[in-house]
């Protein structure tokens, strides 16, 4: 492993300010016996150890530890935890207008609540309390069709 002193101080500041709960969790990763208890522990962990893998360049155990957190997370995060992170205006179909769509972290997309843009940015979806979520945004067809 090849890193500049800057990566290196950088990477330690970062591990230092994790603190010894989730470094203690980077150990129980490491033995393969840990228990999620703490979403915000295992999402800090999991930055830190992107971080570790990008200045490794492929190191066969961060990788490995890296897709363990990352499936981990996946199951563990609630679709009602996920912010919002995007808005995309789209036309409507036979109509001069267009509908705010807004995205969250996995990349589904739904309707805004409100029709102002900037509001629901950051926010986390329980917040907003919308129903449906797609994979992209449509264009509504409001002759029905």
């Amino acid at each position: 492993m090849n890193i500049t002193i800057e990566e290196f101080l950088s990477l330690a500041k970062k591990y230092q300010a994790l603190g010894s709960s989730t470094q203690r969790l980077l150990e129980d990763v490491r033995k393969g016996s840990f228990k999620v208890q703490d979403g915000v522990r295992l999402r800090q962990l999991y930055e830190f150890l992107l971080d570790l893998q990008f200045v490794q360049c492929g190191a066969g155990e961060v990788d490995q530890m890296v897709a363990a957190l990352g499936r981990v997370l996946a199951e563990y995060q609630s679709e009602e935890e996920e912010r919002i992170v995007s808005e995309k205006w789209v036309p409507e179909k036979g109509f001069p207008g267009a509908t705010l769509w807004i995205q969250r972290e996995d990349g589904k997309w739904t309707i805004a609540p409100s029709p102002k843009e900037g509001t629901c940015l950051g926010k986390c979806v329980k917040d907003i309390g919308s129903a449906k979520w797609f994979d992209k945004p449509l264009p509504l067809l409001v002759d029905g069709q």
